[in-house]
């Protein structure tokens, strides 16, 4: 529950700082102050808090890194590919190690001023990997979909900076109970402007 009231605080964040914004956003393209870089490639750190079945949360946490590419618009609307990993060893003070990998994409909506903070929101669906020492899963493919946002910040014409994101991932990987998984991802990145 506290990771959802995480998550809202941080999408309310985002949207204040974008009802905030007293400037018009920028409709070009380019890599100068105030312009929108066509394409963005980022690489950073993601922490992961999963649950393990089969009560409500066997809660684990996993240590990782993500990816993304994002092809932008001027008016703020875009779409995103969302890759991350993640791993963890003696899950639960078990002998178990779990990785998953996340394969997400979707559109992407950035609340874009002359403000050099841009927040934004991203839904994204595709599928994840789990490989796992334990019988129940094994290594197994599923569903996965999900939805966060975060703010971003340029630091130089060709590098920003994605100060935060958060995100909810919802997969179908089974666990030797059911096959509802609900992770949350907290990440931060450097972002290559093109």
């Amino acid at each position: 529950m506290r990771f959802e009231k995480a998550l809202l605080t941080v999408l309310f964040l985002a949207l204040s700082l974008a009802a905030s914004a007293q400037s018009a956003p920028s409709r070009s393209f380019g890599l100068e102050p105030g312009q929108v870089a066509p394409v963005e490639m980022g690489l950073g750190y993601a922490y992961f808090h999963a649950n393990a079945p089969p009560s409500g949360c066997g809660c684990f946490l996993l240590n990782g890194g993500v990816g993304s590419v994002a092809f932008n618009t001027t008016h703020g609307v875009g779409f995103v590919v969302d890759l991350s990993g993640a791993h963890a060893n003696q899950v639960n003070g078990t002998a178990q190690s779990i990785t998953i990998f996340d394969y997400l994409a979707g559109p992407r909506y950035s609340f874009r001023s002359h403000s050099r903070y841009t927040p934004y929101l991203q839904a994204v669906i595709g599928g994840s990997t789990e490989f796992s020492n334990a019988i129940a899963v094994r290594t197994s493919s599923a569903f996965a979909a999900g939805g966060g946002g975060g703010i971003t910040t340029v630091l130089t014409r060709h590098l920003a900076w994605n100060i935060f994101e958060t995100d909810y991932i919802y997969s179908r990987l089974p666990n030797g109970v059911n096959s509802d998984q609900n992770d949350f991802r907290a990440s931060s990145s450097l972002v290559f402007r093109f």
